[in-house]
Parts: structure tokens; sequence; C-alpha cells
């Protein structure tokens, strides 16, 4: 299977839940790839960089972090989720 057939339309029956995996665990398996390629980066017998740069990139791959955390969060609460992932009324 290549990447983009995970990408592409399910079924029509396709429920939201499992379009949510199918496309979860595909987007999440590539960006830990090419996360596991940033990290091939630190390599010193190949890359010269500082501490600066280095500070850029994780500093760059937090705020992203953040960013979808964000996003799920707010999702959570329109669904009826306090902070803590509780259910509230």
């Amino acid at each position: 299977m290549t990447d983009n057939e995970q990408e592409l339309p399910g079924s029509p029956e396709e429920s939201k839940e499992a379009k949510f995996k199918r496309l979860a665990e595909h987007r999440v398996n590539n960006a830990l790839a090419k996360i596991a390629l940033i990290g091939n980066l630190s390599s010193t017998s190949s890359y010269e960089y500082n501490v600066d740069q280095v500070e850029k990139i994780l500093g760059g791959l937090r705020a992203a972090v953040e960013e979808v955390e964000k996003k799920f969060q707010k999702g959570l609460n329109k669904k009826g989720f306090n902070d803590e992932g509780r259910f509230h009324l």
C-alpha cells in the first residue's frame, strides 16, 4: 500500500471513528518517520551544528505539538470534556 492510498476516501459506509483511526495512524506514522529523519541530523560525523540551531529545531517541533494538543483539547471541550478529559454538563 502506498502513502497516498491511506489518504484516499474510505467507503461510504466508513464511520467517522473508523476514518479518524485510519487517517490518524497513517499521518502519525508519517510524522514519526519524518521526526526520525530530523534525529538523524544529530550525527556529528556527518553534520556540524550549534546550540542555537538545535534549539530552533526543537522549539519548532514543540510548538507544532502544542498546537496539535490545543486543537484536540478544543475538540474535546466541544464534546463536553473539560481540561482534565472528564465529562461535565
